[in-house]
């Protein structure tokens, strides 16, 4: 990651992922540079991913919604315990959703931060 000087502004510094060897240019966010310098590695490192490594998150979304479709009345629950929770200014974490799952029997696929993250709500 370097600092581009063509694409920076006054103190709006913008980077680019340059092949050190070469001095390439990979990637330039477009043509407007990243704001920060751990922006672009981050883009550059996905953008340069395996495709069967890149298509992994999606293939546990699209498991976690199909999960949610088929178990709407467990995850009405969910639903309801997380309403609850932040009508009374609380945050709805990781145990108590495993607190639920224990109550009404049920068994993710899954990992339950995966349950959290992707979740469909209905």
């Amino acid at each position: 990651m370097i600092v581009s000087p063509c694409l920076s502004k006054g103190y709006d510094r913008r980077y680019v992922v340059v092949d050190e060897a070469s001095g390439e240019i990979l990637d330039d966010a477009g043509g407007y540079g990243y704001k920060t310098a751990q922006n672009a590695h981050r883009a550059y490192s996905y953008k340069s991913m395996p495709p069967k490594q890149n298509s992994q998150p999606n293939a546990v979304k699209h498991e976690v919604e199909r999960w949610c479709a088929v178990n709407g009345e467990f995850m009405g629950y969910v639903e309801q315990a997380m309403f609850y929770a932040m009508k009374d200014g609380d945050s709805f974490t990781k145990a108590d959703v495993e607190r639920l799952l224990c109550e009404h029997s049920v068994e993710l696929p899954f990992s339950t931060q995966d349950l959290m993250r992707h979740w469909v709500m209905l």
